[in-house]
């Protein structure tokens, strides 16, 4: 099968070698491009207040509100380099722990 290589928003190549994980950077390539565009102050104010906003709300609307969280941390974890296996674990565990906080709030 032969890999192909698509350059990601940090200059990087993405090597499309049929797994899992470069489909899915290769699919969320424009929302990497688009997160990379941002002013660097824009996810800095924007995920802690969605972080606060979904654990003061109550009841439904909280937990969407940590989804979405959950989801835009995980794009932002695929777009940033791995530099070593703690970091492979944090960036696996801080959505889990959103996301079990937002099934909390949505169940509860």
């Amino acid at each position: 099968m032969p890999v192909r290589e698509a350059i990601s928003p940090r200059g990087t190549p993405m090597r499309d070698d049929g797994s899992v994980a470069s489909k899915l950077q290769q699919r969320s390539a424009v929302f990497f491009v688009y997160l990379h565009q941002l002013p660097r102050w824009v996810p800095l104010v924007v995920l802690p207040a969605l972080l606060i906003a979904g654990l003061a709300v109550p009841g439904v609307a909280g937990g969407v509100l940590l989804v979405v969280l959950a989801v835009l941390l995980w794009f932002a974890f695929l777009a940033a380099p791995v530099r070593s296996a703690s970091h492979r674990l944090v960036r696996l565990v801080v959505p889990l722990v959103i996301l079990v906080a937002a099934v909390g709030k949505l169940v509860g």
